[in-house]
């Protein structure tokens, strides 16, 4: 088997949930309730906790320096339009979620004070907390919650990110008081706090992009799109003691190497997504921290069920079994994956794993291929992006693997506008990282019915009725017996190839408050960062 060298690293987390949610009817999600990755009342902040037992209490004041990549003159500091990691970035310092996924990626409540809906989920009623000040003075109300959703929505905005929303009714909601708001949906909608907690921050009724103000910790002090953004901090800010640094400033860099330089040198403390190769560079530097989260992010190939070969299902279970996981993950990320079985969201409590790990199986693949017509020369495109590194890698793996199968498999590097722009649903066969969180909004926006994203054309009549009762069902128990179900018809008769669950590593120069986290963002909370 080839041996592929050229692999560098993925994404960042934050662009691969804005390219994520760019094509479909929801972000991320799983269910608002705990047998689905919801709410864990009681448990702590998003973010919080672990880092202080490591390292002492934290140092208050200085300068952190936050070095990306991606950065463009056509940046925005309006939540509702972001495209690039820098946008959603500068976003989390500048404002808030309703809910905001922990560590663990369970779902807990943010500017939420109280929340709960109907039995049927199509009725939500939200308290805010009390006293949140935005950077201007002004408190925090429903009308800006209101706004911020209608706003989200409004098609002269454009949104990317109204397909989070698009279950809302916008003229159903309802200033109950000034805290209060009811939120009617067209349906029953169970993961609602979780297709809110991303992508949707709220903002004052008067927003203004230019001088953009938040409930965030850190308030707006200047912006030069593609260079740099500064942020002070929000002495008001709702959590008490946060941030702890004087100032934010994120820094564009043209590339990777001369921002892991700038971390050598200590001209910015903080790089995320570090590309592989590179992480061993790094963890030989004294002062150097790098941070892996494990299993943050998703290698996959999309199959179109409604387009031959991939139309008859013996083909995709052929191609399932043509892969050498452990192999693919050694040569395409350099071992920085763990191996996956074909399905979402391992970390979902409602995870079906008792479902048998597929192995590869050639004998059986060939098999397959011949009940399927296809005895022999079967070729195939497999399309990808020139952004994603990692997965190019892992399709010139994977057309290597599937010689053996007597396959030829030909592998397509297109730009990035092409590949997740609209032609990107219409893929016949393709390498992606689809940016996932819980089973129920992963399936709404991968292979769920009415999904815009849906980059397979999967249609299936149990699996649909399976979904449209699991979004609808408040008890956990039942709900998981839906799911499991769901999960099972992925496994057998779903359109993806998903081999492995690959790590994201972070690095940084003399910043505390960051851990491992399951979305792979520890250093995007800034909020909970301080100087060592």
């Amino acid at each position: 088997m080839t041996d592929v060298r050229t692999a560098e690293s993925f994404p960042s987390r934050r662009e691969l949930l804005r390219y994520g949610a760019l094509g479909g009817a929801a972000l991320l999600g799983g269910a608002a309730l705990t047998a689905c990755g919801g709410v864990q009342p009681g448990k702590s902040e998003p973010g919080a906790g672990k880092e202080k037992l490591r390292y002492g209490a934290p140092k208050r004041g200085g300068v952190l320096r936050h070095g990306m990549t991606g950065g463009s003159f056509s940046d925005t500091l309006d939540p509702a339009k972001g495209m690039n990691a820098l946008d959603t970035a500068r976003a989390g310092a500048l404002f808030d979620n309703v809910w905001s996924p922990d560590a663990d990626y369970r779902i807990q409540k943010w500017l939420a004070e109280e929340y709960s809906s109907n039995a049927t989920a199509d009725v939500w009623t939200v308290r805010l907390r009390k006293g949140v000040e935005f950077h201007n003075g002004k408190t925090l109300t429903a009308d800006d919650l209101i706004h911020t959703i209608r706003r989200t929505l409004d098609p002269s905005i454009a949104s990317p990110y109204a397909g989070s929303l698009a279950m809302i009714d916008p003229k159903g909601l309802r200033k109950l008081d000034d805290r209060t708001v009811r939120i009617s949906l067209t349906s029953g909608f169970v993961p609602l706090p979780e297709a809110m907690s991303t992508f949707v921050y709220v903002v004052p009724v008067d927003f203004d992009p230019h001088r953009p103000v938040g409930t965030g910790p850190f308030k707006y002090q200047s912006f030069q799109p593609g260079r740099q953004s500064v942020f002070t901090r929000f002495e008001n800010y709702w959590r008490p003691g946060h941030p702890y640094v004087d100032e934010l400033h994120i820094i564009d860099f043209a590339d990777d190497t001369s921002r892991l330089n700038a971390l050598k040198t200590g001209q910015i403390h903080i790089v995320d997504g570090v590309p592989y190769p590179l992480a061993a560079t790094l963890s030989g530097q004294t002062g150097i921290r790098v941070v892996k989260s494990p299993k943050a992010a998703i290698e996959a190939f999309g199959m179109r069920a409604d387009v031959a070969p991939f139309d008859d299902n013996r083909v995709r279970e052929a191609f399932r079994l043509i892969v050498d996981r452990p192999a693919l993950i050694k040569s395409s990320v350099l071992g920085y994956a763990t191996v996956a079985n074909d399905l979402f969201a391992w970390q979902d409590p409602a995870f079906d794993h008792a479902i048998p790990q597929r192995h590869q199986d050639l004998d059986k693949a060939r098999s397959l291929l011949r009940q399927a017509g296809h005895g022999s020369g079967l070729e195939v495109r497999l399309t990808t992006s020139d952004l994603l590194s990692g997965m190019i890698s892992g399709a010139e793996v994977f057309a290597e693997q599937a010689k053996a199968a007597g396959v030829t498999v030909h592998v397509d590097k297109v730009d990035p506008g092409t590949f997740f722009g609209s032609q990107g649903l219409n893929f016949p066969f393709a390498a992606n990282i689809p940016s996932t969180g819980n089973i129920l909004i992963s399936a709404t926006y991968t292979d769920g019915p009415g999904s815009t994203a849906n980059s397979t054309h999967f249609h299936d009549a149990e699996y649909d009725s399976l979904f449209k009762q699991a979004i609808r069902q408040t008890d956990d128990a039942r709900r998981t017996e839906l799911i499991h179900r769901m999960q099972e018809i992925q496994f057998e008769r779903g359109t993806f190839i998903i081999p492995a669950y690959v790590d994201i590593l972070d690095a940084s120069r003399g910043v505390s408050g960051a851990e491992p986290e399951v979305g792979g963002m520890p250093y995007y909370r800034y909020g909970n960062l301080w100087l060592a």
